[in-house]
This record gives C-alpha cells, sequence and structure tokens, in this order.
C-alpha cells in the first residue's frame, strides 16, 4: 500500500482524542483484538455442525440483552467480545447450519465473511465520489447480469438491501417508463392526479413484496390484478392476455407484467419466454422477480427454463440467498438503464462532470460497500462454482422429495424444479381429517425447530398447513436431507402418539 508524504509529529506532543474517547485503539491493541476476533469467528464457522441448528434463548439471556443500561463511559473490548461469545454467538437465526431449510436464507460463504472487516475499515460511500468502491460495484452488478443471462450493454443496476428493495426499485423504473410513454412526469406530477390509473400483473404465487412496493409506490393494492396459475404453478399466460384485454378496453393503464423466476412457496419459473411475447405485444414492462431463483440458470439442468429472461426489462436478484453473500444485499437490474436514472436522479445526464453517481440510480444516497463482499466470493468461487453449488442443492432436492414418496406417513405436495419441497408429515389414519392433520403439521415444525436437529418451518399451501424445505446451504449433504427427514418421521409420530 502506497504512502504519502506528511509532515511529522510527535506522538506524545499531543493529544489522542480518539483513543482517549474510545473510537480508536493503537495498533498493537488493534491487531491483538483482531486476531481474537477472528479466531472466535473462525470456531463459530468450524463449529457449526456440532451446534443445534437453532435454540432458544434462555429467559436469563432475554434479559441480560434487554436489560442493558446505556453505558456513560466505556468498556474494554475484550468486555464486548466476552459478552458477544456468551450471549449473541450461541443463539443465530440457524441458517449457517447444513439442516436448515426453513427460509430462504443461506450460510455465509467464507470470502464473504473475511471481507467485512476491510470494508468496514475503508467505510466508503458508494453512492457519491471517485473512489474504489463505486467502481468495483459498477463491474461487479455487470458480472450479475452476466450471470443470469441478462444483456449488459446499454443496462444499469445497483445493489440494494435484498430482494424487496430490488423489486421496488426496478418497479420506479418501469412507472416511471410507462408515463413518459405516455407523455407525463410521474416525478414531477405524482399519482394524485394520473391520466389513467396504473395496473401491474403478478400470479397468485408471487411474492409479497410486490404488494408492499405497489403500496409504498402510492398506486395502492388494488392496482395489482392477481392472476391465476396453472396446475405446476406457473403464471396462466392466456388468462393474463384476458385481464389485460379487459383493462386496457375498462379505460386502465397496464403497464408492467411482474414474472417470477423461482416462487418462494415452490421454486416455480414462470413462462418467461411466452410473457415477454405477449408484453410485447401490449406494450408493457416485463419485471422479473428473482430473488430466491435467477441464479438457479447456473444449474445446466434447469437452463433452459429461463428461457426468455433475457428478454425481461428489469430482474431483481437476492444475494444472500444463492450466491451466499452475508447479510444484506440484493442487486436491481434494468436494461433501459436512463430509465432506471430517470426515477431517481436529480442531475439531468447534460449536466453530468463525471461518470454518474450509483446514488442517482437508487433511492439512498449513503451506500455500504456491498460489492466488496460479493466481488470477493466470485473471485473465490468462479462461476464454476456457483454453478456446481446450486446444482448440488437442486439435486439435495430430488433426493429430499424421493425419501418423501418412499415413506407411508409423509405426503409430497409439490417439488422441483428448483430446490425447493411441499410435504406434510400425513399418517394413513389422518389424510380425511384436515384440521387436525393441519394443527399437526403446526406442530411438527414448531417441534423440530424447538429440538435443535434440523430445522423447517410450516405455511398455508393450496388451502393447508404444509412443511417446507428450502436448500440454499453450500454444505448440505445427502446425510443431511436423510437426517431431516428423519427428523420429521420421528417428531411426527411423537406428536401423533401424545393425542391419541
Amino acid at each position: 500500500m502506497s504512502k504519502i508524504d506528511t509532515l511529522p509529529i510527535e506522538e506524545d506532543s499531543v493529544a489522542n482524542p480518539a483513543r482517549s474517547s474510545g473510537l480508536a485503539f493503537d495498533e498493537e491493541t488493534f491487531r491483538r483484538i483482531g486476531y481474537q476476533v477472528i479466531d472466535e469467528a473462525a470456531s463459530y464457522l468450524n463449529g457449526i455442525r456440532e451446534r443445534p441448528v437453532w435454540q432458544s434463548m434462555p429467559d436469563n439471556v432475554h434479559k441480560a440483552i434487554r436489560e442493558q443500561e446505556l453505558p456513560a463511559e466505556g468498556h474494554p473490548f475484550e468486555e464486548t467480545l466476552a459478552f458477544m461469545k456468551h450471549m449473541i454467538l450461541p443463539f443465530p437465526q440457524g441458517n449457517g447450519h447444513p439442516r436448515f431449510a426453513g427460509w430462504i436464507n443461506s450460510a455465509p460463504a467464507h470470502a464473504g465473511v473475511l471481507v467485512k472487516p476491510l470494508a468496514a475499515a475503508m467505510n466508503p460511500n458508494c453512492g457519491i465520489g471517485d473512489h474504489a468502491g463505486q467502481e468495483l460495484e459498477r463491474r461487479t452488478v455487470q458480472w450479475m447480469m452476466e450471470l443470469c443471462g441478462f444483456p449488459v450493454e446499454g443496462s444499469a443496476g445497483v445493489f440494494v438491501s435484498g430482494g424487496s428493495e430490488a423489486n421496488f426499485t426496478c418497479l420506479q423504473a418501469a412507472r416511471q417508463w410507462a408515463a413518459q410513454v405516455d407523455g407525463w412526469d410521474v416525478r414531477a406530477e405524482g399519482v394524485q392526479g394520473m391520466h389513467r390509473p396504473f395496473v401491474l400483473y403478478q400470479s397468485d404465487q408471487g411474492h409479497f413484496c410486490i404488494r408492499r412496493s405497489v403500496e409504498a409506490m402510492g398506486l395502492g393494492h388494488m392496482a395489482i390484478r392477481i392472476i391465476p396459475s396453472t396446475s405446476s404453478f406457473q403464471m396462466d399466460v392466456e388468462r393474463l392476455r384476458q385481464q389485460i384485454v379487459a383493462d386496457w378496453a375498462a379505460g386502465l393503464r397496464p403497464f408492467c407484467v411482474v414474472a417470477t423466476a423461482g416462487t418462494v412457496e415452490t421454486g416455480a419459473i414462470d413462462p418467461l419466454d411466452d410473457l415477454a411475447d405477449l408484453c410485447d405485444e401490449q406494450g408493457l414492462w416485463l419485471h422479473v422477480d428473482g430473488a430466491y431463483g435467477a441464479f438457479g440458470i447456473l444449474d445446466e439442468h434447469v437452463a433452459p427454463l429461463y428461457k426468455g429472461i433475457e428478454r425481461a426489462d428489469s430482474l431483481a436478484t437476492d444475494q444472500h440467498k444463492w450466491l451466499s453473500v452475508p447479510i444484506d444485499c440484493g442487486c436491481a437490474l434494468v436494461r433501459n438503464g436512463a430509465a432506471l436514472r430517470a426515477a431517481f436522479s436529480l442531475t439531468p445526464p447534460e449536466q453530468d462532470e463525471h461518470e454518474p453517481w450509483l446514488s442517482e440510480y437508487t433511492l439512498q444516497r449513503t451506500r455500504r460497500f456491498r460489492a466488496l463482499d460479493v466481488w470477493a466470493i466470485i473471485q473465490s468461487a468462479g462461476r464454476n462454482g456457483l454453478a456446481e453449488a446450486i446444482a448440488n442443492n437442486n439435486k439435495m432436492a430430488l433426493l429430499f422429495a424421493h425419501l418423501v414418496e418412499t415413506q407411508d406417513d409423509l405426503e409430497l405436495i409439490s417439488s422441483g424444479p428448483l430446490s425447493i419441497v411441499r410435504f406434510r408429515f400425513a399418517p394413513p389414519q389422518l389424510r380425511n381429517k384436515p384440521l387436525p392433520l393441519d394443527q399437526l403439521n403446526k406442530a411438527v415444525a414448531y417441534e423440530m425447530q424447538q429440538r435443535g436437529r434440523a430445522f423447517l418451518t410450516s405455511t398455508r399451501f393450496q388451502s393447508k398447513e404444509a412443511l417446507r424445505a428450502c436448500i440454499v446451504n453450500y454444505m448440505t449433504t445427502e446425510a443431511d436431507i436423510q437426517a431431516i427427514v428423519d427428523e420429521t418421521l420421528y417428531v411426527g409420530r411423537k406428536v401423533v402418539s401424545r393425542y391419541s
């Protein structure tokens, strides 16, 4: 690292307010404590399999955390580290464990963990200025496009907090574009006096964050048309066509179709190519919510299902899911880069004195250095390493579904094409008793979580309570899948015996 010449200052001749305030350590102390932190992180990561997947916090831990008093004076950092070791680290969400298959949260890739201190040490604002952080983000965002088969030329994108913000960002660009096509400026006029009410379309399998985005944009959730899905849980294109035509005829303004590349309920991928054809025909923006599943395209066995993603106008991705980037990180990609900038920028392009800062493409002005995590993981794993991990997750889901089908007490509801399996603990004597069966599966999920040997969640699906396993951990093996199935059977039978 290069150094610059400065005037010499006698260290002992001046007070050091940073150190006396507790905001800085001398170099020796920083190194010593830093090594301790890395040792704790290494022990935590290497010991994951030996610990419970999840465990509830005892009352005394809840109390110790919640009743901390605001310190008037600083404490030695060793005390802070000790508190974390005993009160924080033993009680994680559980998503780092290879037998965690609940929510779609992955384990962190080690490269992403290791660069965190460097990003914090630099602490750049990746929204403004001419520095390496912004430059690295520009290139790493293009890598996201390349990984997903999204066009690079003319496109723009930014890293954001996750899939919800990525979808919101893309939909802002879609609305801005639609208003410009119609000859007005939504940012200037707002939505109170809209020329024609905007209408957006998603399937009944779409994610709830779309509703949140539409509401936050001031359109109201009544502007969303929910299109039924087919028996394969994909958006019904013909029903969509009929609804669009009817809305045009009613004097409304259809402006966007939200497709999904990997629904969180079943992993279904909407017929993207057919939807792109329809959007071209009707003059609509095609947005793809790929927060969970977009990177599934790296698995060559399912890649053909993504045909048409290269035609999307925008794509939302979530790097802290299948790319194993430490939380939080998503990415909004927009084919018409000018439309994305127009949705947020306060500086007209003709007034540019330098390459536009990334804050011109998103709501945030001050932005953390998310690109470093993503870049380091891709450098460490490469495209092939990412593809191998994702393909293995899909393979483990196929195994999971097969094991479910071999058990009389388990009922497979859906599986494939990605890494989500829907099933129920459904012993034959309860198959025709929907209410007890729903209560049973809720109880199975809860007790499994409490036992700490595996982690599943249960949600309503097709009017029934069902267990969901989503495999997005790069460490999950066949033995882990067998263990999750065995634990489901053990807990399910235990719960049934308790009430029989």
